[in-house]
């Protein structure tokens, strides 16, 4: 099935699901530009982050998503109709690395879950540096983003979600670069500096602060993102 038609069919269902149980709040929307490669790099504490992050964009999308879900009878299916390409975890799966950096290269929205796992008590994991190398390799902007309230809905381990009565929150923050976080560190400390900034990041983000200044070497790469410059 083409993905122009099952993706409105897909966001539908997804849309009013979340209606249903709660409903979804989009803060930041305006920082995700609607053109030119970027990556966007959400926290993870449910299953339904995915399909939360989807909906909450303002443009189709691509995901990084762990391979074993590709082997599964409906949803692996789903996944790649969905624009979903396989990541063999804990490895350095240079094919998912290089299929990202395409992909950001051509112009499109690429998801990728920097912690590389589900949160099993909602906590912000360490950040995978490998997310570093995409950005800086591909030339795109980072957006990070976090999501509020979908291990509520969904709790780890759970294959059912419940109604809470209270709209899950999608927050994206201004855009960045690989450069920016890994400011003057060389090597492999660089995209150990930029994980680590970028987790301060994420946690800013989850508090609703501005991001931390980090002496001053950090600053957002555009203005008006939604203007697609």
């Amino acid at each position: 099935m083409p993905y122009w038609l099952i993706r409105p069919i897909a966001w539908l269902v997804i849309r009013t699901g979340l209606f249903l149980l709660g409903g979804m709040r989009i803060e930041g929307r305006e920082h995700v530009p609607h053109t030119r490669g970027v990556l966007i790099t959400p926290n993870h504490i449910s299953d339904m982050d995915p399909p939360t992050i989807a909906v909450a964009l303002p443009r189709a999308c691509w995901f990084m998503a762990k391979e074993e879900i590709f082997a599964m009878k409906v949803i692996g299916p789903l996944a790649r109709w969905l624009h979903g390409f396989p990541v063999k975890r804990y490895t350095a799966d240079r094919a998912a690395l290089r299929r990202a950096e395409s992909l950001l290269k051509e112009g499109e929205a690429v998801v990728i879950f920097p912690e590389g796992k589900v949160s099993r008590d909602g906590a912000l994991q360490p950040i995978l540096p490998g997310i570093l190398l995409i950005a800086r390799d591909s030339g795109a902007p980072i957006v990070p983003a976090v999501l509020i309230g979908t291990d509520t809905v969904l709790p780890y381990g759970k294959q059912i979600p419940r109604r809470t009565g209270r709209p899950v929150v999608v927050r994206f923050g201004p855009p960045i670069t690989a450069e920016h976080l890994m400011g003057n560190a060389k090597g492999s400390d660089a995209l150990k500096t930029g994980a680590e900034r970028l987790r301060e990041i994420l946690r800013a983000l989850q508090r609703g602060l501005p991001y931390p200044d980090f002496e001053a070497t950090m600053s957002p790469v555009c203005s008006s993102p939604a203007s697609g410059d």
